[in-house]
């Protein structure tokens, strides 16, 4: 693959250069860890804007939250992703003036992130107090074929001196001290005291370890290659690597860094293999070099490409922002089967560091389809916390089954805010929805045995103890589910969700499906699991006999049994400086009001396409378009797919346009704080599921492509149950090559292909 420049994020490309805005768009990361893009000479001093951070993927801790009126049953605790010392830092001292003492004056005057390699250059214009002047050159990366290594050369240029200049590379703080705004509740709202012990090794190696959670990581610095002029050294027992060079115009000094982030660790298990653990963490660098390590990462990169690129041609800068979604979703991504995707990525504190829904209706599809080793970690997460979310249910006397908390690191509740928090149990219903979605698209029957059936199980056997059958009214006999929230948090503990019980009902009907399946692959795990022809039967008549609201006279989907008696908000009116409104409105004026953050009911037609022909589908979009603000980054790639569906393009491609280009264009104004990487996820969906139109159809994987007028061609590669196939598309026809595999047939539409490797197979495209 050849690099070019729809792989580049440049710096005068960007819509503007505030601090903040910019740490996050060029931040690096690998899923273990995240490092922002942040004034190289700020560390912790708040005499620079900006807001340094690295972040280690479930490295948090606790402070206790305090209620004015707390009841039994809520959350106990804040979890909150930890802030760790910034390895991009180091100090100068020129004319004998230190640079984190005085404050140098510190130009920003490019940034080039490569992401066909990995690879962030940036430039930096720097005069002292004492008017001596040099250029900084910053090449870093976060590597992807080592998760634990960050790596960072220096380059130093002077431009108006000849000289000495020394460089201390050191760590001696470990808690950010950086001030920010916390009027806005999705940002962090707590910092952390963390303990900081630097440990006899042969670099500076440092225990990090937290108060209230107990945890305890290694971060190690080392200077790589061999140069006289660099020294270790201590100072206050702080080790340092302090550089003497005397420059010219002419010669310019560089240098290279790599850290080593170890794995997380109870601080018990680290005070018994606390030697293991440095011997580990300094080999990950021995013998290395920046090339060395950058060559490999850039392979990882690379392949990463190969199988997951998106091309679209006829519009350069779409393509560019989708590449870097995609980029940024692969960074994000927790491997090691204990970890998820925080919703801000590992780019930044808001939402705390915090786990939601988001991963699994999101951005686990862009995983299971090109990279289902990672989404299969993903599901691993939830299946190492089923232990938390069945203790959860019995807090919620639920006796059976398991309930997944709404926001979380270590599997329990974190939400403090229940009604918009807990309340949103159809989580249960998505994992399981991932997990069948996961299952389907690999054949990974050992991951169902393993785990994803006993996801779905539990799951299930929680919808059966917490809905109940009626008695009364038009919902009598039907298996009702009361006082939820479903996706919009603006309409809130409401019975008869239409979207959680579509997705319990579902759930419910996988539980009876895989449960059938494993009679014949593992019988053993369904008596493991203590599984009866019982259970099985009541999962079956609950499924069958769920209520699922409908408006007969407007003939529209309604989103809760009261839906159509609150009257509607006027949006039309609402000034554009009040959105999103639930930073101008209390809770309860929204509660009153037809009001939608995001799409809700729609979400279930999103994900049940064949549940409604075009024409409902069309009444239910334009229903809830209207009362529908969109302050949620995930609701317009929604809207964008059903636009496809209800074939309205100009509206598919402008909701397109604001989610592939929500954080490079801050669309949100708040991208300072991250990524909104389930936004990103969203992305993909609108490519993939809109414009290309894959879903599962009734005879199996199909396709009803239809790309905006502007578009000359839209191409991507799948992997689809042990096969890799490409996708391409123009104007007037498709085209399905199988990479590798067995032969299988697909459908364009209602047209069978029939796929063999080098048998491309092109159909014309039928527009509606």
């Amino acid at each position: 693959m050849s690099v070019d420049e729809q792989y580049q994020i440049h710096l005068q490309q960007l819509k503007h250069k505030e601090p903040g805005f910019v740490e996050t768009i060029y931040a690096l990361g690998n899923g273990h860890l995240g490092v922002r893009a942040s004034n190289p000479l700020q560390g912790n001093s708040p005499a620079y804007p900006g807001s340094p951070g690295l972040f280690i993927n479930g490295f948090y801790d606790l402070t206790p939250i305090t209620y004015g009126e707390a009841y039994f049953g809520y959350a106990h605790n804040n979890q909150t992703i930890c802030e760790l010392p910034d390895p991009r830092y180091l100090i100068f001292s020129v004319d004998g003036v230190r640079s984190d003492e005085t404050p140098y004056q510190i130009e920003m005057i490019d940034k080039t992130w490569d992401m066909a390699s990995g690879l962030l250059l940036e430039t930096f214009h720097v005069t002292t107090p004492t008017a001596k002047e040099f250029t900084l050159t910053l090449e870093s990366f976060a590597s992807q074929a080592e998760r634990h290594l960050y790596v960072i050369r220096y380059d130093i240029r002077t431009l108006n001196f000849s000289g000495s200049v020394t460089v201390i590379k050191q760590h001696a703080y470990v808690n950010q001290q950086i001030a920010r705004d916390n009027t806005d509740m999705r940002r962090a709202q707590r910092g952390n005291t963390l303990l900081q012990t630097y440990l006899p090794a042969a670099a500076p190696t440092m225990r990090i370890s937290t108060q209230k959670s107990q945890l305890s990581l290694l971060m190690t610095m080392q200077y790589l290659g061999s140069d006289p002029r660099v020294q270790l050294n201590a100072h206050a027992d702080v080790p340092n690597y302090e550089i003497q060079l005397q420059l010219t115009p002419e010669r310019s000094a560089q240098f290279s860094f790599g850290y080593s982030l170890g794995e997380i660790h109870n601080q018990l298990s680290f005070e018994v293999n606390q030697a293991r653990y440095i011997e580990k963490s300094l080999a990950r660098l021995a013998g290395e070099n920046f090339s060395s390590l950058f060559a490999a990462s850039a392979a990882r990169t690379r392949q990463f490409w190969q199988d997951s690129d998106v091309i679209i041609e006829g519009d350069p800068i779409l393509q560019k922002g989708i590449r870097f979604n995609l980029y940024h979703l692969y960074q994000a991504a927790g491997r090691d089967h204990s970890t998820d995707i925080p919703a801000k990525g590992l780019t930044g504190a808001g939402y705390e560091g915090h786990y939601f829904w988001d991963t699994e209706m999101y951005m686990l599809p862009f995983f299971i389809y090109t990279q289902p080793q990672i989404a299969k970690a993903l599901l691993g997460y939830r299946y190492a916390t089923l232990a938390e979310a069945g203790q959860r249910a019995r807090e919620m006397a639920i006796k059976s089954g398991v309930l997944f908390p709404w926001r979380t690191i270590n599997g329990e509740e974190a939400s403090a805010y229940f009604p918009a928090g807990t309340a949103q149990i159809h989580i249960n219903a998505d994992i399981a929805y991932a997990t069948d979605q996961y299952i389907s698209a690999t054949a990974d029957t050992d991951f169902l045995v393993s785990a994803g059936f006993e996801l779905i199980l539990e799951t299930a056997r929680f919808w059966l103890a917490y809905g109940n059958y009626a008695d009364h009214g038009p919902q009598a006999g039907h298996f009702v589910i009361n006082r939820v929230t479903g996706p919009d948090e603006y309409t809130v503990l409401i019975d008869n969700n239409y979207y959680t019980n579509r997705m319990a009902q579902h759930n419910l009907r996988l539980a009876v499906k895989y449960a059938a399946e494993l009679k014949q692959l593992a019988p053993d795990k369904l008596a493991e699991l203590a599984v009866t022809d019982a259970e099985l039967a009541a999962f079956k008549k609950a499924a069958a006999n769920m209520y699922l609201p409908y408006d007969a006279q407007h003939q529209i989907k309604l989103q809760d049994d009261n839906a159509l008696n609150r009257p509607r908000f006027d949006l039309k009116n609402e000034p554009a400086t009040n959105f999103p409104l639930l930073l101008h409105y209390h809770p309860l004026v929204l509660y009153r009001y037809q009001v939608n953050k995001q799409a809700d009911t729609l979400m279930s037609d999103f994900l049940f396409p064949l549940d409604q022909d075009e024409a409902q589908l069309r009444r239910d979009y334009d229903y809830y378009e209207g009362i529908t603000t969109h302050d949620s980054s995930l609701s317009r790639a929604i809207f964008s797919i059903l636009a496809n569906r209800i074939h309205d393009p100009d509206k598919a491609q402008a909701y397109f346009l604001d989610t592939a280009l929500t954080d490079l264009t801050d669309l949100k104004g708040n991208s300072e704080d991250g990524i909104h990487a389930a936004n990103m996820g969203g992305s993909w969906l609108s490519l993939i599921y809109g414009f290309a139109g894959m879903h599962y159809g009734t005879d199996g994987l199909t396709f009803a492509p239809q790309l905006p007028a502007g578009w000359f061609r839209l191409s991507f590669k799948i992997k689809y149950r042990g096969r890799q196939i490409d996708i391409d598309i123009n104007q007037k026809t498709a085209t399905f090559n199988l990479l590798s595999g067995a032969p299988l047939t697909l459908y364009c539409g209602p047209e069978a292909c029939d796929l063999s490797q080098k048998m491309p197979v092109t159909v014309d495209i039928k527009h509606a």
